[in-house]
């Protein structure tokens, strides 16, 4: 899903498909739920974790440098997820005109506060999705891991993961021979 989306971030702004193409699963989806596109854009594009999303701050996404930014995360935005930024702080300030909660997603409950939204918050925004929020990200790791040709100091440095984790994806494409690194149907991270 997250490959989908990063491929098709070169759409129409307006989120539709472009003249003869069809629009995929992720984008039918998330069309008409801005803050489903843009947790998917960021989970499945930049690799967040959910937790990180979850309390993303408004700062971090600089529009004019075109980056996210997030503690050692610096990572250049892609077509697909300042135009979902868009629509959801678009839709954040018209519901909340008047709020001062730093953070980029908020709901009912976290307008009047300066606290992040909660899992619960977030669970049944992706029900209906077929991975999780962690899953979505793990696959979009495991993406850069098939383009980049599996370089765990790449990944690492890409996604601010540990070596340890590094090395997993790696051996998700290049398996011990002995069988004894079984990764299938494992989570790929610990934390």
């Amino acid at each position: 899903m997250a490959a989908e989306l990063h491929a098709n971030s070169h759409r129409d702004r307006a989120g539709g498909a472009t003249a003869g193409e069809q629009r995929s699963p992720a984008e039918q989806t998330a069309t008409g739920l801005p803050a489903l596109k843009l947790l998917i854009a960021l989970v499945g594009i930049h690799a967040l974790y959910p937790h990180q999303a979850r309390a993303l701050p408004l700062t971090a996404i600089d529009f004019t440098r075109g980056r996210l930014t997030l503690g050692d995360i610096d990572h250049p935005l892609d077509a697909f997820t300042p135009q979902a930024a868009v629509d959801y702080i678009h839709l954040r300030h018209q519901r909340w005109p008047h709020t001062r909660n730093p953070h980029v997603f908020i709901s009912s409950q976290t307008a009047h506060t300066r606290a992040p939204v909660t899992t619960g918050w977030m669970q049944p925004l992706l029900r209906g999705l077929p991975v999780t929020a962690q899953q979505l990200r793990e696959d979009r790791i495991l993406e850069e891991a098939a383009v980049t040709g599996a370089d765990p100091q790449h990944r690492c440095a890409v996604f601010n993961i540990t070596p340890e984790t590094g090395l997993r994806y790696t051996r998700f494409f290049h398996p011990d021979p002995t069988g004894s690194d079984d990764v299938s149907g494992c989570n790929m991270e610990t934390s």
